[in-house]
């Protein structure tokens, strides 16, 4: 769970020859990030995968998120995680347990999955790395270098962009570990319709006895 999350924020090494941000990834990040901010609301089905290329081995698990402005909603392995912005509520739905933390906006590596679609915007280095055609589908590939790569579990995120309306495709987090995780986006659907309920916790629709762990400050 820690590492989708951090996926969802990075969710590399930078080289010297990369001093300045590339001038065609910028235009290309920039047309996404308006394109992502013009929408209401946005509903996200995705894959998840971690990659092991040590052990050569992969695992693969479905999951559903959506977003408005700073809230958001995730379905992910057993797991309700929403947020109005302010507070995390993370409902283990096996355990019967709820946890409460604040949100930290500081943090870049904290729990905010609603910066997934605009994580270029602070901390990145970026590169145009051309463009791919996939099952007949053309695609920008941008790589993301982090500022300071010492503080980082990942060397470098990789981008794909549907060319056809810049929505974001996939997220590739390549860990230094040998371990890549890759969010997946099967299904992208702006202006869906929520109710700012779902973002918030509602005791009156749980179990009176639900295991409640308050962890703000």
């Amino acid at each position: 769970m820690k590492k989708l999350l951090l996926t969802f924020m990075a969710l590399a090494i930078v080289l010297s020859a990369f001093a300045q941000k590339d001038e065609e990834a910028r235009k290309i990040l920039e047309k996404v990030s308006s394109t992502t901010k013009s929408y209401s609301t946005i509903r996200i089905k995705f894959k998840y995968i971690m990659d092991n290329r040590i052990e050569k081995m992969k695992d693969t698990t479905k999951g559903v998120i959506y977003l408005k402005g700073d809230k958001f909603k995730l379905f992910f392995k057993g797991n309700e995680i929403f947020s109005d912005g302010t507070t995390v509520w993370t409902h283990m739905l096996d355990a019967d347990e709820i946890t409460i933390t604040d949100v930290d906006k500081d943090d870049d590596e904290s729990l905010n999955p609603a910066n997934i679609l605009t994580i270029y915007e602070k901390g990145f280095k970026y590169r145009f790395m051309g463009e791919i055609k996939d099952h007949g589908k053309m695609y920008y590939q941008i790589d993301l270098y982090p500022e300071h790569p010492k503080e980082k579990s990942y060397s470098i995120v990789k981008l794909k962009i549907d060319k056809t309306n810049y929505h974001l495709s996939s997220v590739k987090m390549v860990g230094k570990d040998g371990i890549d995780y890759i969010l997946d986006l099967v299904e992208f659907k702006p202006n869906v319709k929520v109710v700012d309920s779902m973002f918030t916790f509602d005791p009156s629709k749980y179990p009176s006895d639900i295991e409640i762990n308050d962890m703000r400050d």
